[in-house]
């Protein structure tokens, strides 16, 4: 198996004034709400090897991991105890960012201490779409006979898109997964797979499997039942939609409201109350570093896809999403539980 390895950036902030006043010397720490060598992981250090030459001063950027709570210990980080100068950003989970709307981290999204709102909203490098898939040699090779054949797919937690999307399989499109969880992050749940622990997984990202699993694809191990997103995915426009597959207009409606998150799937983002200017660099640096040609040849390489949101759009999408009617919201909750 081919592995791409990414070397960690190992730059050291400095400690001259503040980004927003005097930005020379001043590191950036970009930290990532999951252990290291994921899809998130992957492209916080990629960007970070790029990024400074776009903001003012050229700040070197350090890749700092923070794991936990599924990325909420994270965000309330951000929220709550970072620096406001803009030497503190971020990227973690999408789901995380809309915990007050799906509550799957926590009862009711009380352990959400942010208005995610308000956070300095700088883009996002990706629209993700989403696949299940089964192993090769699994009985289940479409998505009829994931309709008519029992099979398990593997999950981390009930509150990760692994389990979410295979319940919503379950229950929007048909399907009989039985889902197990409790695996270590998706690097356990594709060892369980290729071992004939588990039969597939629900809810992996399109571009995680071409960085993390290219020889699934290049070799045929995989078949890939369904896709799940706001768009299908140019590179597989044979495999079925769940959202083409909507039985009514009310069901299409539940899907999108899960599926908007998709297009935040590689969120950056700032404390709130950054000042106007720090956060327009950063915006005008992402927009800069995501065209940039050398970020975009080691993007390639790495088999990243960028398809970016940038951090007015982004914005936009949070606070849509977090005005949805809690009759609507519930409906949706409710659609995500077994």
């Amino acid at each position: 198996m081919k592995h791409v390895i990414i070397p960690l950036l190992l730059l050291a902030a400095g400690s001259s004034p503040s980004l927003g006043q005097e930005p020379q010397g001043k590191g950036v720490s970009l930290f990532v709400g999951t252990t290291s060598g994921g899809g998130y992981d992957v492209y916080a250090r990629v960007l970070a090897r790029h990024w400074g030459r776009y903001l003012p001063g050229n700040p070197p950027f350090v890749v700092k991991n923070m794991p936990g709570a599924g990325g909420l210990t994270l965000a309330n980080y951000i929220y709550n105890q970072a620096s406001r100068d803009g030497s503190e950003i971020a990227t973690v989970q999408s789901g995380v960012i809309f915990e007050k709307l799906y509550h799957t981290l926590s009862p009711n999204g009380a352990n959400a201490r942010y208005e995610a709102q308000k956070f300095g909203w700088i883009g996002s490098a990706l629209r993700s779409t989403y696949v299940t898939i089964t192993w090769h040699d699994s009985p289940v090779k479409t998505l009829e006979d994931a309709r008519n054949k029992d099979s398990v797919l593997g999950a981390s937690t009930t509150s990760s898109d692994n389990f979410l999307l295979a319940v919503l399989g379950n229950k929007m499109l048909g399907t009989k997964f039985r889902i197990v969880h409790g695996y270590q992050g998706s690097t356990a749940t594709d060892l369980a797979i290729e071992r004939g622990e588990i039969n597939g997984a629900a809810g992996k990202d399109w571009t995680t499997l071409t960085t993390s699993r290219p020889d699934w694809l290049k070799d045929k191990k995989i078949n890939i039942i369904v896709q799940m997103g706001m768009q299908k995915h140019p590179a597989i426009p044979d495999v079925p939609s769940a959202l083409e597959l909507a039985s009514n207009d009310e069901d299409r409606a539940m899907m999108e409201l899960v599926f908007a998150k998709f297009n935040l799937s590689r969120p950056f983002f700032g404390p709130p109350n950054m000042s106007a200017k720090v956060l327009q660099d950063f915006r005008t640096a992402f927009r800069a570093v995501v065209k940039d040609a050398d970020f975009l040849q080691e993007a390639e390489k790495t088999g990243m896809e960028i398809d970016p949101l940038f951090g007015e759009e982004a914005e936009k999408l949070v606070a849509r999403l977090l005005q949805t009617p809690e009759a609507q919201a519930k409906k949706m909750r409710d659609l995500l539980t077994p």
